[in-house]
């Protein structure tokens, strides 16, 4: 047979490859849109106390976190770490940049300062592109896509609309989250969409609506979505990195990290548990703990408690049992031995260690160097 015989059995070959790289074209496209227009959805559902009474800071907290961050951004850090403020908790006052987690009032700050370097910049769009725009989409955008404005701004509205920003930047986290723990793209669009018009996170990151957990939500969704991507394979461990300075974003930002913390620990244990420890989670989780919990012992209201606090013992318990497990390791390349003894060698080390971790521990304790459980586990 010829190469002119073969040649036309190759065309009907040749077009189905090409339908179906266009069909994966167009879908992924239709995601991205979707994606888009749920962020963007997001936003504006969290913008609805802004068109119907301008831009305000709305309860009591958000109020009180106003004050500190426009005394951060008149002040800087040196002072506002310093700061014992009279006129709260009347007439003790309170210490408020060693009390509070300080993560949304110094993000808001940066966005200020960053807002002031931008000339004030009016553009009109072309009526036949804003026209041509469906209703749905139109209504989406800013100024209903007929004007893109942008600039300098207060320290007032940055505070306002930061709740709105980073919700919408929740649900992109979200997507990424599920998208990766899932392995498809439709159930990250679905996933997004659901975290966009929830109650539980809309009611805590309308804009005006300025507290911890507007931040906090979405350096919680980076954190997850980060620490399952590090994990994804045995070469994937260099994005612990940046998962670690999430978590540092995460517990700059609210109490809550203590959940994120031990959640990602219990996963870990799980893990070995399981029998799938290998090199790369154990890189993955030294990275992601050694950066996370130096990140947050300098928060100030944080200090010590990474190691001190006994909700947080579970994380350091499964940081030091991954040590103890690649030391193990190590020991095992240098002599070999069979699976049954190397087995007996694990548990005489795990044995040693824990009974002399547990004294010391006993001791530490007497002394009053562990902190006790926090108001959150003890009800």
């Amino acid at each position: 047979m010829t190469n002119a015989d073969k040649a036309p059995e190759a065309k009907p070959w040749f077009i189905q490859r090409a339908i179906r790289a266009l069909f994966y074209f167009a879908t992924g496209l239709m995601k991205i849109a979707l994606l888009g227009y749920c962020c963007m959805r997001a936003y504006r559902l969290r913008m609805h106390a802004v068109r119907m009474y301008g831009y305000l800071i709305h309860e009591f907290d958000p109020w009180f976190n106003y004050r500190a961050t426009e005394y951060l951004a008149a002040h800087g850090a040196h002072k506002f770490f310093r700061w014992y403020d009279y006129m709260s908790w009347y007439p003790i006052g309170r210490p408020v940049g060693t009390t509070i987690f300080p993560g949304m009032q110094f993000i808001s700050v940066w966005i200020w300062r960053v807002m002031e370097m931008i000339p004030a910049t009016s553009l009109k769009i072309p009526k036949r592109f804003w026209k041509s725009l469906p209703k749905v989409v139109a209504e989406t955008l800013p100024y209903r896509g007929r004007l893109l404005k942008f600039g300098p701004m207060s320290v007032n509205d940055v505070c306002v609309m930061v709740p709105a920003w980073f919700g919408a930047l929740a649900t992109l986290f979200t997507y990424l989250l599920a998208s990766e723990l899932s392995g498809s793209r439709s159930v990250g669009v679905c996933s997004a969409f659901i975290m966009a018009i929830i109650p539980a996170h809309m009611m805590r990151s309308s804009a005006g609506e300025f507290d911890n957990e507007c931040v906090a939500v979405a350096a919680f969704c980076a954190t997850l979505w980060l620490w399952s991507r590090c994990i994804r394979t045995h070469r994937s461990w260099p994005f612990a990195i940046p998962a670690g300075l999430a978590y540092f974003g995460a517990a700059a930002s609210w109490g809550g990290y203590i959940f994120i913390n031990n959640l990602i620990a219990l996963h870990v244990a799980v893990i070995v548990a399981l029998g799938k420890h290998n090199p790369g989670l154990y890189k993955s989780y030294t990275l992601f703990y050694i950066v996370g919990t130096l990140g947050a012992m300098q928060i100030p209201v944080i200090g010590y408690a990474p190691v001190r606090s006994l909700e947080q013992m579970p994380s350091v318990l499964v940081f030091l049992t991954l040590q103890i497990m690649q030391l193990c390791d190590l020991f095992r390349r240098r002599s070999p031995m069979k699976a049954l003894r190397f087995c007996l060698f694990r548990t005489a080390v795990f044995v040693v260690l824990g009974t002399m971790a547990a004294g010391v521990a006993y001791i530490l304790m007497l002394r009053g160097v562990f902190m006790p459980l926090g108001a959150r586990i003890r009800g």
